[in-house]
């Protein structure tokens, strides 16, 4: 299939030295024009491309407005920026316009094939994990501090390092930071901001949004003020799980406290919910709440998974009375340990990186296996061949 690209010069100077020096792209038609952020509409309807580079010596507001517009009306096509600015001000403003990726100025023949490329690596991507899709987890706290984001990120953590391509969602709009418990690094988007595309949502755009915490982790992160957090509704929740679960081996949703329109919607979609409960009267009390709330919605049978977290034995309040309480079965329990614990949350780095053999460690890599067993393949040694023949 041919690939169409459509460049936007900002000269008739630029646009000959360009095709002067610009050799064939197998598979890919190359119409280059004269143009603006204005004329960037007219072009994309004219052409039909898949992909449009556009040269952007100066970024205002009002080009980023006629972008937006562009990319609106068109919302298939790929629209990258040939940018002089690095910042990430303009990467942010860039985004939130419907741009997938800021190249570097000049507009010259190396700048062209890099975008091809990425069009075609993202076109591949689409088409290897057409079928695949991702186990969806998501982990409810009963109360505040019960440690659900904690788990569901350190839970991320060890799948990752086992191999397992990770996403990870907060759904906290208000509070949420998930990113915190995995990376030091800040985010640069957040999941309003791929809320506002949700429609032309896919493989670069999503790409360049997650933070790549570590190695298979990824992190679509909760916004840093909650402005527009009503972008985020059950639809268009939807619609970007329906593009993650394609990406990923395991999607993992922090869905924060508020059994909100949008909270219900994470729940029915996930395949298995864990609900975190301490062993505080408090905790169970809300537990049973929330249970009772959530029996008038049509969930599929043993989705509800209870965790019981900082588990000590001798607690006064026992498991079977959490389940006659909750009317749901405790699926695990994770003990306590809390200086290790907090280590690892004000590190921003994973537990099982710091104290592999720590208790709690332990405890989340038995929850991994569990989710995604490790393989062994049994070999047969001579004596055993030997002694089979007996």
């Amino acid at each position: 299939m041919t690939l169409k690209a459509s460049l936007l010069c900002s000269t008739p100077q630029e646009r000959e030295a360009l095709l002067a020096n610009l050799a064939s792209l197998p598979g890919v038609q190359v119409n280059a024009h004269v143009g603006s952020a204005r004329t960037l509409l007219s072009v994309m309807q004219d052409d039909q491309p898949d992909l449009v580079l556009l040269d952007l010596p100066l970024a205002d507001e009002a080009a980023f407005e006629q972008i937006e517009a562009a990319s609106l009306r068109l919302p298939g096509v790929l629209v990258m920026l040939v940018s002089p600015d690095p910042s990430m001000d303009l990467f942010r403003r860039a985004m939130r316009a419907g741009v997938r990726n800021i190249l570097p100025a000049p507009l010259g023949p190396d700048t062209v094939r890099r975008a091809v490329e990425e069009l075609q690596e993202s076109q591949s991507i689409g088409s290897r994990f057409a079928e695949h899709k991702a186990r969806l987890l998501a982990f409810l706290p009963a109360m505040g501090g019960a440690g659900s984001t904690f788990l569901a990120g350190n839970l991320g953590y060890n799948l990752a390092a086992g191999g397992k391509k990770v996403l990870l969602i907060d759904l906290n709009l208000h509070f949420g930071n998930l990113a915190a418990y995995v990376s030091d690094q800040k985010p640069a988007s957040s999941i309003l901001e791929i809320a506002r595309r949700s429609r032309r949502l896919d493989s670069a755009l999503l790409a360049s949004s997650v933070l790549r915490a570590r190695d298979n982790l990824h992190v679509l992160a909760a916004p840093e003020l909650p402005q527009q957090a009503e972008l985020l509704t059950p639809e268009v929740l939807q619609d970007i799980i329906g593009q993650v679960r394609s990406e990923y081996d395991f999607v993992i949703l922090d869905v924060g406290r508020t059994l909100d329109p949008m909270g219900l919607a994470a729940l029915e979609l996930a395949d298995l919910v864990y609900l975190v409960v301490q062993l505080t009267l408090p905790a169970v009390h809300n537990t049973q709440r929330i249970a009772a709330t959530l029996q008038g919605h049509d969930f599929a049978q043993g989705k509800f998974k209870l965790v019981v977290n900082r588990y000590l034995k001798q607690s006064l309040i026992r498991l079977d009375e959490v389940e006659r309480i909750t009317k749901t079965k405790v699926e695990r329990t994770v003990p306590g340990n809390f200086e290790a614990v907090m280590a690892s949350i004000n590190q921003g780095v994973p537990l099982q990186m710091l104290s592999p053999r720590d208790a709690v460690a332990r405890a989340l890599q038995e929850w991994k296996n569990d989710l995604s067993p490790v393989v062994v393949k049994q070999s047969r040694n001579w004596f055993a061949g030997l002694t089979g023949l007996l």
